[in-house]
């Protein structure tokens, strides 16, 4: 059962680094585009510069936040395939999954 609950683990956490790696992409590409274009929307050097700067630390916030994001995310995954697979140890020690038949009281025993 363990092992069944970290591979669930797993499938979980695959999509979950796809999606966010292409959301780390979508920002990196879009933050080199609009440091790239910032001519675009001034013609002034200084404008084109700080814009461009904007752009750059923009993108590099948002890669950060999505590194952080992730990182929660794939710890939250791990924690809960940790606790489920200390729970099922638990079970299976104190074996409470397994029905225990329960002796007669003590009068049935003495009045057959």
């Amino acid at each position: 059962m363990k092992i069944f609950i970290w591979i669930m683990a797993l499938v979980v956490l695959v999509p979950w680094t796809g999606a966010v790696w292409l959301s780390y992409a979508l920002v990196d590409v879009s933050g080199d585009w609009m440091s790239a274009n910032a001519d675009l929307l001034s013609a002034e050097p200084q404008a084109v510069e700080a814009l461009s700067w904007l752009g750059r630390t923009l993108a590099g916030v948002g890669e950060s936040v999505i590194i952080g994001v992730w990182a929660l995310g794939a710890l939250s995954v791990a924690g809960i395939a940790w606790m489920l697979s200390k729970l099922v140890d638990y079970y299976r020690r104190t074996n409470t999954l397994q029905w225990q038949p329960t002796e007669p009281d003590a009068a049935a025993r003495r009045n057959p």
